[in-house]
C-alpha cells in the first residue's frame, strides 16, 4: 500500500497523471487538501461528513506526500523504503483508515431500509470516524488540518455520540447474532444474567476445585516454612 502511494505521489509531482482513480481519488486535490484547515467551531458539526471525511483526506494526503519528500532524499530508493519504513506503514494505514471512513460514508447516502437503521448506521459512523481521530489525534494535529481546541471539540461530540447509541448497545451486538457461546463472555451475556453468572463461573473455575490448588503442598509451603524457620532466628 505504502509503495502504491509513493507512486502516485510521484507521478502527480512528475505530471505523469493529474486524475488518480480509485482509492487514491482524492489525491487529485492535494493542492488543496495540503493547504486546506479545518472550520469546525461547535461539537455538533462534527457530525457533518462532510468534515469527517476532509480531516481523513487531509491527514492521509499529508502524510503521503511527507514521506514521498523524505523518500527522495535517499539516493536508493530501497534502501528509503528501509529507513522510512515505519512512516511508509503509518501513511498506509491513514490511507486505509480514510477508505474504510469514506465507504462508511458513502453507504449512507443510499438508501437504507428499517425504521431508524440509518439513524443509528450514522451514530455509528461518526462514532468509528471520530474514535481514529481521537486515537491519532497526534497525527491530524502533526499534519495541521486542525488544532487542538478543534480536537477536543471531536471528543465532545464523541461522548454524545456514545450518549445516543448506549439504549440501543445490545441490540446492535446483538444483530451480528453471535452466540453466548462464541463470545465466551459471561459480561456479554444476552441475558443481562451477570452477576449470578459470574459467581457460577467462578466456582466452576479448575483453580477452585479444591480448598488448596494443586502444587501448593509441593512447591509453596516448603517456601513458607523455611521462610518461618529463619524468622525464628
Amino acid at each position: 500500500v505504502a509503495r502504491f502511494l509513493m507512486k502516485t505521489v510521484s507521478q502527480l509531482v512528475s505530471g505523469k497523471t493529474t486524475t488518480p482513480a480509485g482509492t487514491v481519488a482524492y489525491l487529485g486535490r492535494i493542492k488543496h487538501l495540503l493547504l486546506c484547515s479545518c472550520n469546525v467551531q461547535r461539537s455538533e458539526e462534527w457530525s457533518k461528513p462532510i468534515h469527517l471525511l476532509e480531516a481523513f483526506e487531509a491527514r492521509a494526503a499529508r502524510m503521503a506526500v511527507t514521506c514521498a519528500q523524505n523518500l527522495s532524499k535517499f539516493p536508493n530508493p530501497e534502501e528509503g523504503f528501509q529507513e522510512l519504513s515505519a512512516d511508509l506503514v503509518e501513511a498506509a494505514v491513514a490511507h486505509i483508515q480514510l477508505i474504510i471512513v469514506s465507504k462508511f460514508i458513502e453507504k449512507l447516502e443510499q438508501g437504507i431500509p428499517g425504521e431508524g437503521v440509518k439513524q443509528q448506521l450514522e451514530w455509528l459512523c461518526g462514532i468509528y470516524g471520530l474514535s481514529l481521530l481521537h486515537r491519532h489525534k497526534g497525527d491530524f494535529l502533526e499534519a495541521g488540518y486542525l488544532n487542538a481546541q478543534q480536537a477536543a471539540l471531536a471528543n465532545d461530540q464523541l461522548r454524545d455520540l456514545y450518549t445516543k447509541v448506549r439504549p440501543n448497545a445490545v441490540s446492535l451486538v446483538d444483530s451480528f447474532n453471535y452466540t453466548d457461546h462464541f463470545l465466551g463472555s459471561i459480561l456479554g451475556r444476552y441475558d443481562g444474567n451477570v452477576y449470578p453468572k459470574l459467581y457460577e463461573a467462578a466456582w466452576k473455575d479448575p483453580f477452585n476445585e479444591s480448598v488448596v490448588p494443586d502444587g501448593y503442598h509441593e512447591y509453596i509451603k516448603p517456601v513458607l516454612k523455611q521462610q518461618l524457620q529463619y524468622a525464628r532466628l
